[in-house]
């Protein structure tokens, strides 16, 4: 039983995300220590360019800033 417990706290500490947003008009990343998804919502630049839709990351390459992305 004690095993059980301890690969569920396992899991919830690989998987919980940490939600963060943006206010380039509403972005926001979900970030946990084995992914990271992007949910993009930006606004339209000077030159009418944006980017929009969901991207997702995984370990290693999801402890990047947010300009990495872009």
């Amino acid at each position: 039983m004690k095993k059980l417990v301890a690969v569920l706290v396992v899991l919830a500490v690989l998987f919980t995300p940490f939600v963060q947003i943006y206010k380039d008009g509403g972005t926001r990343t979900f970030t946990s220590l084995t992914y990271k998804v992007i949910v993009w919502k930006e606004l339209p630049a000077v030159d009418g360019s944006h980017k929009t839709g969901v991207e997702v990351y995984f370990f290693p390459n999801n402890f990047f800033e947010l300009s990495h992305y872009r």
